[in-house]
This record gives C-alpha cells, structure tokens and sequence, in this order.
C-alpha cells in the first residue's frame, strides 16, 4: 500500500473537543454517524486543492468521527459529494467548526442536496442554512415527515467569514438506513503498495482478514464490517496501529487512513496509504 504519509510523532492535533453523543467512546446509545469513514461513507468529489492524502488537511478529516482535525480549501464556493454506504433516510446533520486556528475560516452558509440516482444526477435541495464561528455540534433535524432519503449527499458551502482560506472540523449525519447491502469480498490476494509497503497479501475467511506486508516486516489481522475493513497493524519493532480501509470508488484499489492504537490516540487519523490488487492468490511475505 502507498504510503502516502508518515507523520507518526509531532503531527496530531489538540485534545479531542467534546461532541455530545458522537464522539468516539461515549454513551453505548449514542445514535451512529452514517457520514463518517468507519460506518462506510466515502467521498466522491472534492473541491480541486483538496488532498486526500495529506491528512494535515485532508478532507477526510471531515468524517473520522472527531472534531480535532480539519479540512482546509481556499475561500469560495466549495463542493463535496459524499457517498453513503447505504440508503438512508436522514434525521438530522451536523457541523462542527471550532478548533481551526482562525475562526474566520469557517463556512458560512451552505445548501445539502441529495440524490438516490448516482453521485452526478438526481440532487434536489433538502436544506440550507448559515453556520456559526467556533461551534462544534451545530445541529439540523429534519421534521418527521419532511426526512429525506439519500445514497448521495452534497454538500455546497457558499461562503465563509472572510479569511482567504476555509475550513471546518466535522460534517456528520444521523438517520434509518433502509438497506443492508454493503459489504467486502474476494480481498484475498497480493497488492502492489509501490515505495511504501512494498508487497501486501491478504487472506480473507467470512469476516476475517489477515496477512503481512513487506515494509518491517509488518503484519496485520481484522474484521470487514459492512464494506470497511478494520485492521490491527503491526510494524516489526513499532507500536501497533489501527487502520480503516475502503475500495476506491472505481474499484481498483484499497485506501485507508491509519494511526496508532490505543484511547489516547483517538484525536486523528495521522497516515494515508494505498494498494492495487494485482493478483487474486495472496502469496507469502
């Protein structure tokens, strides 16, 4: 897998700020945040100096369930397209915008368009509203009867409080998924992680991941949930490392995002990596 960034040491952000009812850890009843990365969502479209890779400022930053890192674009009219793992229909959305380090970067007003066509078509307008400085856990419900069901959901911010750049913390959503069909198969085999991980093979049994890879030495065991694979990562003579995996929406390679186990490294995920499937027979490290 490409190791795209590193920063194990001196990277992570401040402390995790307190979202009730969605942070990691919390209440067992907390409702689950359908837009995060864990639960399956992934983005399609980003604005055009966005970098996936580069999770300082990643827009994945917006749905790794905490409020203790951002996404940062240049000022103006920004667009991202989320893709949901399943169909849902939506309670409520929220927003988190403190924490950055000039609070006039925050958006402003924005406009939430969904979409069960396809990440292109379909869109139609489902609430606009205006977003305060500084505030994690702005919330918006959707009246009962006015819920509305989406595969893909879009998210336009018009403006934001004058500073040259923007950026926020956090872009949750809340709701009743209504299918139950995503899900990971055939991911045994051998990946090509080019300059990073060198070699990576993969067996999967049912829900069962393992295998190793050839940077330290390194090897890894997991589950796949849903279409997210969640790994436990080992480096030959590092600490452990937690890791949470998608196909790429055209199919050809796993993305994850990375960072080192534990309850104190829950503020961030601090490492990008990649991989092309090249073969369906894992072979050995």
């Amino acid at each position: 897998m490409t190791f795209m960034s590193r920063a194990r040491t001196g990277f992570m952000l401040a402390a995790l700020a307190a979202a009730a009812g969605t942070a990691p850890g919390g209440a067992q009843n907390a409702p689950r945040d359908i837009f995060s990365y864990a639960a399956g969502a992934r983005l399609i479209s980003v604005p055009a100096d966005s970098d996936m890779a580069q999770m300082a400022w990643s827009p994945l930053n917006l749905i790794d369930e905490t409020p203790a890192t951002d996404w940062l674009g240049k000022g103006g009219e920004a667009v991202f397209v989320l893709e949901l793992a399943e169909t849902t229909r939506l309670g409520r959305i929220a927003f988190d915008t403190a924490g950055l380090n000039r609070d006039r970067k925050a958006p402003k007003s924005f406009t939430i368009e969904v979409s069960e066509t396809s990440s292109k078509a379909g869109f139609r307008p489902v609430l606009s509203g205006t977003l305060q400085m500084a505030r994690n856990n702005q919330s918006f419900a959707f009246k009962p009867e006015e819920r509305p069901v989406a595969r893909w959901v879009r998210l336009i911010l018009h403006d934001n409080y004058g500073d040259e750049y923007q950026g926020f913390t956090g872009f949750r959503g809340y709701g009743e998924q209504l299918t139950r069909d995503a899900t990971l198969t055939n991911l045994s085999g051998n990946y090509d992680g080019a300059s990073g991980w060198g070699w990576i093979h993969l067996v999967q049994s049912g829900n069962r991941v393992s295998g190793c890879y050839e940077y330290q030495n390194g090897s890894f065991d997991g589950v796949v949930d849903g279409r997210v694979m969640r790994l436990t990562m080992r480096d030959e003579g590092a600490e452990p490392q937690t890791g949470l995996f998608q196909f790429s929406p055209d199919g050809r390679k796993l993305v994850g995002i990375v960072r080192t186990a534990g309850p104190a490294n829950r503020d961030g995920f601090s490492a990008y990596y990649s991989a092309e499937k090249t073969g369906n027979r894992a072979g050995g490290c």
